[in-house]
């Protein structure tokens, strides 16, 4: 299971701030895909190029530029880069 935050209107258009995602490893543009499919909103606004994506060890990175593996037990926060300070 991978949780999942969800900030600033990330988290509006998921209808909740917090997600748990199946699998043992998932790759973060898929998380991203998986996110927008489950969206309560037709266009969500959030894509693998416009969000931020930071693991419980720290890291963080554009998914749409990282193929970087997600594993089980990770935590990520998704941050929209619109998202006010």
């Amino acid at each position: 299971m991978i949780n999942v935050r969800c900030l600033g209107h990330i988290g509006t258009s998921m209808g909740t701030k917090d997600c748990q995602l199946d699998g043992d490893e998932l790759e973060a543009s898929e998380i991203i895909d998986l996110l927008r499919s489950r969206s309560l909103e037709k266009d969500p606004g959030f894509t693998k190029y416009n969000t931020l994506m930071m693991i419980s060890d720290g890291e963080a990175f554009v998914p749409a530029s990282a193929g970087r593996t997600v594993r089980n037990g990770e935590k990520v926060v998704l941050i929209p880069f619109s998202h006010g300070g």
